[in-house]
């Protein structure tokens, strides 16, 4: 998620805006639960989970719980019960495929299959996929976050 905070363009952080928390919060659980050689297999979902600000937090919490078995009460925040679907399961392999069904999610949710994508692009369509197209997302033509200020490294803040 640090990594994703930077290539999007904000600050540094573990909970980037233009990532769902809870996809947020399923990102920073697996590469918890992952080997070293499972966190360098990760890497591909710096970018892939950009622009996911808009996913379906039940479906993302009900797929996490569905895939680990697991049953939680109706009063758990939604981090406990990601954490605890996170680490119920076990393998560099299974927690990939668990954070690319989560990102697909997301995606599908937010701006349809790649079909609808494939047809909106054909017809002229604005909505794409928002990592890509625009000029390191700093607000371009049709991009609907034209005109937010942009944010300040605090590093560089005067």
């Amino acid at each position: 998620m640090e990594l994703t905070s930077l290539l999007a363009g904000e600050v540094w952080s573990d909970r980037p805006a233009c990532v769902h928390p809870v996809l947020a919060c399923v990102a920073r659980c697996v590469n918890d639960q992952s080997t070293e050689d499972g966190r360098r297999r990760l890497l591909p979902f710096a970018t892939k989970v950009i622009g996911t600000d808009q996913a379906p937090a039940e479906r993302l919490i009900a797929h996490c719980a569905s895939r680990a078995g697991i049953v939680a009460p109706k009063w758990w925040p939604r981090d406990w019960v990601v954490a605890r679907a996170v680490r119920a399961m076990s393998g560099d392999e299974v927690l990939r495929r668990l954070l690319d069904e989560c990102v697909a999610i997301c995606w599908e949710a937010g701006h349809g299959t790649s079909d609808e994508q494939a047809a909106r692009g054909a017809a002229g369509g604005r909505r794409g996929h928002r990592a890509t197209g625009h000029a390191g997302g700093r607000g371009t033509t049709g991009d609907p976050r034209a005109g937010q200020v942009p944010r300040r490294d605090h590093a560089h803040a005067g």
